[in-house]
């Protein structure tokens, strides 16, 4: 009888190769450590190449973070994986804030400093970049990021001022292709003097973002960059009824989603997922009382949502209590308990609320 493994070693290094390369990324890993052929196999350009062609996608919701790790939840397995992204990237947790995710990309920022710089890295790669000194921003209101697959380029897109008093808007862009920051619009519309960053999504050529301007009391309002007419633009969309709270921005099933929590009376009265529809937010889903009870809480407790393809991750900054809701199946499902969260109090500036597509090809 010939074994299965001899049979394998005569296939061709180009068939094998192939077959090696629609494996999920945490399989290629332990692969690596077969041998030193499978290695240097598994780590060549044309198998990474391969990879990234056939591989398939593999999504984890970066949930919550510790000082040395990162809680990412995968749906394929179920589970948690405890990711110490901070020393692949060798960065310090207590000096960085974590931005935007797009295409095995994760975009920080430094903390406390009066010029912000951006680093982007892979953490599977160990690899980072510390991205040039931006032209004239120097205090950050929106932040953006996109990748394209194909490629492996990515794009950030960055609005703020010069000074925090300044009353007109500078919108820059980077692009890893030509490395190099591109001042693409200034503006003076009051909707984008924000109190703080905000996180913008990419869907279908613009940059969404929910905008809390300073000087209107409006509550929010959504708004979009045109990347190819350079400008924001105020879609004048009708936000739901109620004191919305903690509303999260998320593109899935190619559609924009909203989440977020409506407060009454210093509790939540709901929690509810809305899509856009011809610039009318839609109700898609309420959860259920039974689910409500257990985030029975204050106002003051806050709640992000992200999401990719059917599903949407909900969490608190409590850590543990994060539930995902299934757009296809319509259910709701309490994701396990993880065991760093059980010895570690969550805070609210520990909340990360990004999805997060791991990959081997993905070169900053």
């Amino acid at each position: 009888m010939v074994e299965r493994g001899a049979v394998f070693n005569r296939l061709p290094e180009e068939l094998t190769e192939r077959i090696l390369s629609h494996l999920p990324i945490s399989t290629v890993f332990r692969c690596r450590c077969v041998c030193k052929d499978w290695n240097k196999l598994l780590t060549s350009n044309s198998f990474l190449e391969s990879w990234g062609e056939f591989s398939p996608k593999e999504v984890w919701f970066l949930v919550y973070h510790t000082r040395r790790t990162v809680a990412a939840y995968s749906p394929r397995s179920g589970w948690w994986n405890n990711l110490p992204l901070f020393d692949r990237c060798s960065l310090d947790s207590s000096q960085v804030l974590l931005l935007a995710s797009s295409g095995g990309f994760l975009c920080f920022r430094n903390r406390n400093s009066d010029y912000p710089t951006l680093i982007v890295c892979n953490p599977v790669t160990r690899t980072h970049r510390v991205l040039p000194e931006m032209p004239q921003i120097r205090y950050i209101d929106i932040v953006g990021m996109v990748a394209d697959r194909v490629s492996g380029s990515y794009t950030i897109l960055v609005t703020g001022t010069p000074e925090p008093t300044c009353n007109e808007s500078i919108t820059e862009v980077y692009d890893s292709r030509t490395q190099r920051w591109e001042q693409h619009c200034r503006s003076q519309q009051e909707f984008l003097q924000f109190w703080y960053e905000v996180h913008a999504i990419w869907h279908d050529g613009f940059f969404y973002c929910l905008a809390t301007p300073l000087n209107t009391s409006q509550g929010y309002r959504l708004i979009a960059y045109d990347m190819e007419k350079r400008e924001w633009i105020d879609l004048n969309v009708k936000m739901p009824s109620g004191d919305l709270r903690c509303p999260s921005l998320l593109i899935c099933r190619g559609k924009l989603l909203l989440a977020g929590k409506i407060v009454e009376d210093y509790l939540i009265r709901s929690i509810c997922i809305w899509e856009l529809e011809n610039l009318k937010w839609v109700k898609v889903v309420e959860m259920p009382d039974e689910v409500l009870k257990k985030i029975h809480s204050p106002h003051s407790v806050l709640i992000q949502c992200q999401g990719y393809g059917d599903l949407l991750c909900l969490s608190t900054h409590r850590g543990w209590q994060s539930i995902i809701y299934d757009l296809s199946e319509r259910t709701w499902n309490w994701l396990p308990e993880n065991d760093v969260s059980k010895s570690q109090a969550m805070g609210r500036n520990n909340l990360v609320g990004l999805p997060y597509e791991p990959s081997l090809c993905a070169r900053v």
